[in-house]
């Protein structure tokens, strides 16, 4: 008999689970643009709740307040400094200091230092600075 209750006590547990997440909303859309994505590959939490979202097909990074609300972006297509080919993961220290960017196709991991903004875009696209 204990066999059958923790079974069926496991069992509750995990139908509970299941049913402890509701839908509250979403953000982006298909495109290019501000808050948009073209296969967002990973999403990442900051210390500071704010979520940087690897946009893959972007060749960019854009990070959010928790609600979704559009805060920057930085990264174009190429090899060089700053620059993505397909960027697949994101992982923004715990102290907050530092957000680092799995570059694969690239074949590197690059990261970024700064207090708000992350990176700081130029006008042309690129970053302004590594912050070395």
């Amino acid at each position: 008999m204990k066999r059958v209750s923790i079974i069926a006590t496991a069992a509750a547990v995990a139908a509970a689970a299941r049913g402890a997440w509701e839908y509250e909303g979403e953000w982006g859309g298909e495109g290019t643009g501000n808050g948009q994505f073209n296969k967002p590959g990973f999403v990442a939490v900051a210390p500071n709740g704010n979520v940087y979202v690897a946009d893959q097909d972007n060749d960019r990074v854009q990070y959010f307040t928790p609600t979704g609300s559009f805060l920057g972006k930085w990264g174009t297509p190429g090899s060089g400094n700053g620059q993505f080919s397909d960027p697949l993961g994101v992982a923004p220290l715990p102290n907050g200091t530092r957000v680092h960017v799995a570059d694969p196709y690239n074949h590197r991991i690059q990261y970024f230092r700064g207090s708000h903004p992350a990176v700081v875009p130029s006008s042309v696209g690129r970053i302004k600075a590594l912050f070395k």
